[in-house]
């Protein structure tokens, strides 16, 4: 897919998600994987992701579709971004079923900083 032009709004402060998250025992990572989802959607130009699914699923499967959630956002942003490792979805799949959940949020939003045009964490 081509890049689009630089979009700030998706650009995220990675340490401060993570510290956020850590100080509210990870409910913050809720509000950032919103942000994430709307991301992506711009990204692949089409509404895949949805926050409402996604929380009713979580919650349903006690956090098992989260993990599959993950593999699956890394694997849309692997192909949205081709500077990404194509090794992306493993790593979230990997994460994700150690509980690191966080960690792998983290490197997904790297690169969607990265998509966007801004390098740093």
């Amino acid at each position: 897919m081509e890049k689009q032009i630089p979009n700030s709004e998706h650009i995220r402060p990675i340490f401060w998600d993570i510290v956020c998250a850590i100080l509210t025992c990870g409910l913050f990572n809720i509000y950032v994987q919103k942000k994430q989802m709307i991301a992506l959607n711009e990204m692949l130009k089409q509404p895949k992701y949805s926050f409402g699914n996604w929380l009713l699923y979580s919650i349903l499967t006690c956090g098992i579709y989260h993990i599959y959630h993950e593999y699956r956002m890394g694997t849309d942003i692997a192909l949205c971004n081709k500077e990404a490792n194509p090794n992306l979805p493993l790593v979230c799949l990997g994460l994700s079923l150690f509980g690191f959940t966080i960690v792998a949020d983290a490197i997904q939003q790297f690169h969607i900083n990265q998509y966007y045009g801004h390098s740093g964490l």
